[in-house]
């Protein structure tokens, strides 16, 4: 089962980089270009709009990916120090409390941009729908939930795909404590 989620996962995280990735090469082509034709006195309109939209599907579509590479900033310097069981236990409330932070995050976004949907909202200079960059930037997110959550079940699979009870996962003794 773990398996399969890892390629459903490398596939959506493959479809989402490789937006973000060309939306960052769109991105330096713009900025470049309108560098370029401001030496010329003829700034390119919009930039800025284009910029900061562009701005949020990079950054977007990067968490799931720098997540599953453990990329991202993690400070580890107490838990490092835990018993096997300890650092289980802390992975596992981690990844919990994050799973649920990037759903709300995605869930909270869709519903922005089914408003914006809804509403016909546009962009204030260059009259552009932002539903599809709002729904870009909550699909990186649904992302990063779904590596979470794959990094919750992996605490509870041994190598070989079995099924870890959690007695063997975490032993507790009440003279010594958790172990």
């Amino acid at each position: 089962m773990i398996k399969v989620l890892d390629k459903i996962d490398f596939v959506l995280r493959k479809i989402i980089v490789s937006i973000g990735g060309a939306v960052l090469l769109i991105m330096l082509g713009l900025t470049v270009a309108n560098i370029v034709m401001r030496k010329f006195g003829m700034p390119i309109q919009g930039t800025f709009e284009f910029t900061g939209l562009f701005g949020a599907i990079v950054a977007a579509a990067a968490l799931g990916y720098t997540q599953k590479r453990k990329e991202n900033i993690a400070v580890d310097i107490v838990v490092n120090h835990f018993p096997k069981s300890l650092r289980i236990i802390a992975a596992i409330l981690n990844d919990t409390a994050c799973t649920a932070f990037s759903v709300l995050a995605a869930w909270q976004i869709t519903k922005i941009g089914l408003k914006h949907l809804e509403s016909g909202e546009v962009t204030e200079t260059l009259r552009i729908v932002a539903y599809p960059f709002i729904f870009i930037t909550a699909a990186g997110f649904a992302a990063l939930a779904f590596v979470f959550i794959i990094d919750l079940f992996k605490n509870f699979v041994s190598k070989d795909n079995s099924v870890k009870p959690l007695s063997t996962s975490v032993e507790i003794n009440l003279e010594e404590g958790v172990q």
